[in-house]
């Protein structure tokens, strides 16, 4: 398995329509599907994704291209349109016939009215056919990052945690000792 990292920061949107043709390379085909969504082309998203892809998002899951474009693929479009985004780092993990691109980005923009400024997380699993590689398998999560910094901070304790507020009322053992 080799593992490359690009962390350039490079827009997810960076590509033209002309790109689409790079599909010889996992991130050549990562690339294409970003500048298909932010073109609107519903062809060239339906040639770079395997007819039963599965894609996950906000805890629901899709399970083949026709069900995306039914449902999520327009507002992905209109999103992509709206909304910059820009990659932080990338990794790529490819064996064989099968490679994980995993990219971290931040999108800001604003989207129905309302301020973005996110961190999101993609998870795209590609498979090689002859000389063509072809999404199978996206995983996408995005969580809100705070005004005054470039991280996303998690709601909980607003105190330090200690070990013993991490065990269970009746101890570790459930109360059995």
């Amino acid at each position: 398995m080799k593992l490359v990292s690009l962390a350039a920061a490079l827009a997810f949107g960076f590509a033209t329509p002309a790109f689409a043709a790079d599909a010889q390379t996992p991130v050549g085909v990562v690339d294409a599907f970003s500048a298909a969504l932010k073109a609107g082309d519903a062809a060239a998203l339906e040639k770079l994704l395997a007819p039963d892809v599965f894609i996950a998002e906000s805890g629901g899951a899709e399970r083949s291209f026709a069900e995306y474009a039914g449902h999520h693929m327009p507002a992905d479009i209109a999103f992509s349109k709206a909304v910059a985004t820009t990659v932080k780092d990338r990794r790529v993990f490819e064996n064989g016939s099968l490679a994980t691109v995993v990219s971290e980005a931040v999108s800001k923009g604003t989207w129905r009215d309302k301020p973005v400024h996110s961190r999101l997380m993609e998870t795209m699993t590609l498979q090689k056919t002859g000389d063509d590689w072809r999404i199978v398998h996206i995983h996408w999560s995005s969580a809100k990052i705070e005004e005054h910094g470039d991280h996303c901070r998690r709601r909980g304790p607003s105190y330090p945690l200690r070990v013993l507020d991490l065990i269970p009322i009746g101890g570790i053992f459930g109360g059995i000792l």
